[in-house]
């Protein structure tokens, strides 16, 4: 019989370098493990700090900026021991960099920035008559006046609050207007009576906190009715609209789309009966509608989302082809029939008809007009002739094209 090979058992020795192995292992597979989920709930903390920073960042582009409060901010529920820092930047030509900061306790980090400017300021609502004879502008805190027949200026009076910008409503010689501006509240002005340049007590502020409504409303456009009884308001804080008859609010609550919904509105201009209030969306780059229940009867049930008594919101974002180029509406004025809604982007006017769906650039502003800013603007009840006020207090007429005739800017003042 041959030898057979002699079996043995693994030494101590062995047995000892092959547990140390397969405790390597482990180890390596549980860093792994620990490693991925590390990564995993920075990953989770990342996409927070990212949405934290872009909504603190939305609600404070709405903020005056006297009103802010830049630094450390300790979050609460929903995300408990979060912080964010706000920051505010000169950068240039009245625009500020604004920041957010975002930090999670893992010490994942998001930022949010954009170039804004002063939502107190830049809007300067301006009116005219049917005629366009007479006009009137809010410059800063004052109310100011131009005869277009005498080609001369008036200082109406400066509101007594001191309030700056804002939108205004009426018609130069009706008597009473409405200004909006850097306060909670509209106030009115009348003209004449009881004594000239007569400022009235603000309309009671809008009631605050309700369906994560916001305190401070602050009021760009605005907008009355033919018998300036009814004012329809602009509110850029809570990005929707108020109604009011003159001495109260309609309602306790704004009143805003959601589907989809409306970003920063900036003018704002009704028909004479109020049927029909077109919003210029400044965030989402388009038009805006709100049609009274009388004026929703056109249209069909899938194109209307519920505004309650007020009427309906049209689900359309109204805005050209690209090939227009419109950015950012501002200013806008329609004639007194409702057939053609004007609208300027800062740098060119354009001509929209509803009826049609058609488009049109009636012409470039001049880049002198461009670089003071322009805001508000309103036109005579043919839409032949246009005022367009500025950031920087200036009050501009312009004339559309006529045939060959290009578009003409004139500086009227200063």
């Amino acid at each position: 019989m041959g030898n057979r090979a002699s079996r043995r058992g693994l030494s101590l020795l062995e047995v000892q370098v092959s547990l140390l192995l397969l405790l390597l292992v482990c180890l390596y597979l549980m860093s792994l493990f620990a490693s991925g989920q590390r990564h995993a709930r920075r990953s989770i903390d990342y996409s927070k700090c990212t949405m934290l920073a872009h909504r603190r960042l939305e609600e404070a582009r709405t903020v005056p900026f006297e009103k802010l409060a830049p630094g450390l901010r300790q979050e609460s529920e929903p995300n408990p021991g979060f912080n964010t820092t706000l920051s505010l930047t000169p950068f240039e030509d009245g625009l500020y960099t604004l920041q957010v900061e975002a930090v999670a306790p893992s010490g994942a980090l998001a930022r949010a920035f954009c170039l804004t400017s002063d939502p107190a300021i830049p809007f300067g609502g301006v009116i005219s008559d049917e005629f366009a004879h007479k006009v009137a502008w809010v410059n800063g805190p004052d109310l100011m006046g131009w005869d277009d027949q005498t080609n001369t200026s008036s200082n109406l009076g400066a509101v007594g609050d001191a309030r700056s910008g804002g939108g205004l409503a009426g018609r130069p010689g009706s008597n009473f207007f409405w200004r909006g501006g850097g306060k909670e509240s509209p106030v009115s002005f009348l003209e004449t009576l009881p004594s000239p340049g007569t400022w009235s007590a603000a309309l009671p502020a809008t009631v605050a906190a309700v369906d994560n409504q916001r305190a401070l409303s602050l009021f760009t456009g605005l907008a009355t009715d033919r018998g300036t009884g009814r004012l329809v308001a602009a509110d850029v804080t809570n990005r929707g609209l108020w109604f009011s008859n003159g001495s109260a609010w309609s309602s306790a609550q704004v009143s805003r789309p959601q589907n989809p919904p409306l970003g920063r509105p900036a003018g704002i201009v009704c028909d004479p009966a109020m049927s029909l209030v077109w919003i210029a969306d400044t965030d989402f780059q388009c038009l805006r509608k709100l049609l009274s229940p009388e004026g929703s009867a056109a249209y069909p049930a899938a194109d209307l989302e519920s505004a309650g008594s007020l009427g309906n919101w049209h689900r359309k974002r109204f805005r050209p082809p690209a090939t227009l180029g419109m950015g950012s509406p501002v200013g806008l004025a329609m004639d007194a029939q409702g057939w053609a809604v004007f609208v300027h982007d800062r740098a060119r006017l354009y001509r929209f008809v509803d009826g049609t769906g058609d488009w049109a650039v009636l012409g470039e502003f001049p880049p002198e007009l461009r670089q003071d800013l322009p805001s508000g603007m309103t036109t005579d009840r043919f839409g032949t002739v246009f005022f367009v006020t500025t950031e920087r207090g200036s009050l501009w007429k312009i004339r559309p094209p006529v045939g060959a005739t290009p578009l003409v800017a004139t500086k009227l003042w200063p």
